[in-house]
């Protein structure tokens, strides 16, 4: 909707010299004029036109008063917006105005007309029509608008959903593959690990019936169990991976920090012996409820890299140590070992991923441990400085509602 250049009015007097003196005094305002000699002429014109501002109209008019054809042009429900000013001499002027009210005029005009409180008037009605379709034209801007966000809202709601369900079909796909993935690598892993067990052993066998005084036979005899061995530890590692890929936690129970760290402690004497490293504990948190394997699992790998990754400068010093943190129970690892520089930090992560040839490994346990974390919605931070040592925090959930579980099933609980 545009507001019109043109303001219509239309102007009905069955006296044609009034018609003109009123079309002359508003002439010079610049609006657009019909005329109308009775009130049926009127009603002939609004049938057909019906975009006018403002009716002038006599009240006193043969045949069909003003006040007749007001109420007529009011049946029409098109026509309803249109204001009118009748126009009237001084005789009667009250009862006229009270009938002229009643058949819906705005305003009254009387004769004689005083050209300049008839301009006024106009401009009046004439100003609230602009005003009034101005309003309208804003409306209807604001409902394209408003149609336009709904229909974008609805465009991007359904690509959201059809988006949400491709993911979710993916996803589906992915979850397959990785369980299939997760099946193959526990069963090749699994098969493979007896015929790796007898070529070693069958190795071992053989060079023992033919044991060559010789050096070169010996560094290949080295190389070759060494490989077998490499090789079994790598399977070993390959099973430990898909039971952490699996999760899982129905063997979580209350575990007490001291007695892992003394059973890992005892797994791994021999290189703690052999590099004269220390461990010391201070256990503020004595105990977590967590599977005993993983807790198991992560205090062997990150005791035994922390043993095999010392410096050549200074004996090994590790210390292990547990504080809460908000709703988490932190058990922290340090050593003063070799240390990492800040570019290597991102990487130690990853499976197969060492740092260091000189010691013996995989790559994998740090991946392992990492994913123990994330399994069970927690997290591992890592500090490192190069030549000074490496600190790991790990971040435990605490569940409180998952202790009162336990202490149920356990029949202790009050």
């Amino acid at each position: 909707m545009t507001i019109p250049s043109k303001i219509k009015i239309l102007l009905v007097d069955d006296r044609e010299d009034n018609l003109f003196s009123i079309q002359a005094v508003l002439e010079k305002d610049g609006y657009e004029f019909r005329q109308a000699t009775s009130g049926r002429q009127a009603l002939k014109i609004l049938l057909v036109e019906m975009d006018f501002t403002l009716i002038l109209m006599d009240v006193m008019m043969p045949n069909m008063n003003g006040l007749q054809t007001a109420f007529m042009i009011y049946q029409r429900e098109r026509l309803k917006h249109i204001p009118i000013i009748f126009i009237t001499a001084y005789d009667n002027a009250e009862m006229n105005a009270f009938h002229g009210y009643q058949a819906g005029a705005v305003d009254y005009i009387y004769k004689p007309i005083n050209p300049d409180l008839l301009r006024a008037k106009v401009s009046v009605f004439v100003e609230l029509y602009r005003k009034n379709h101005q309003l309208m034209e804003q409306e209807e801007k604001l409902l394209q608008i408003n149609n336009e966000l709904e229909e974008h809202v609805r465009k991007r709601t359904e690509e959201l959903y059809n988006k949400n369900r491709e993911l979710e079909y993916k996803n589906n796909e992915l979850t397959k593959v990785n369980n299939d993935l997760d099946n193959f690598i526990y069963t090749a892993s699994h098969d493979l690990m007896s015929p790796v067990i007898n070529i070693e052993g069958l190795l071992t066998v053989l060079y023992k019936e033919f044991d060559i005084p010789n050096e070169e036979f010996r560094r290949l005899k080295d190389l070759t169990l060494l490989s077998a061995e490499r090789l079994k530890n790598t399977i070993k590692d390959l099973t430990e991976i898909s039971k952490v890929q699996k999760g899982g936690d129905d063997d979580i129970e209350t575990v007490r920090f001291k007695n892992l760290l003394d059973e890992t402690e005892h797994s791994i004497m021999g290189i703690i012996e052999k590099n004269k490293a220390r461990i010391i504990s201070d256990f503020d948190i004595k105990e977590i409820r967590f599977s005993r394997k993983n807790i198991r699992s992560i205090f062997y790998n990150l005791l035994s890299n922390a043993v095999k990754y010392s410096s050549p400068l200074r004996l090994p010093i590790i210390h292990v140590s547990t504080r809460k943190y908000h709703e988490y129970i932190v058990l922290s690892i340090r050593d003063n070992g070799m240390g990492m520089n800040e570019q290597s930090l991102g990487k130690i992560f990853e499976m197969f991923k060492r740092l260091h040839d000189h010691v013996e490994g995989t790559g994998i346990g740090l991946y392992i441990v990492k994913r123990i974390m994330e399994n069970n919605d927690g997290k591992i931070e890592v500090e490192s400085k190069l030549n000074e040592g490496t600190t790991f925090n790990l971040y435990f959930k605490n569940n409180p509602k998952s202790n009162e579980k336990e202490l149920l099933k356990r029949g202790s609980y009050v």
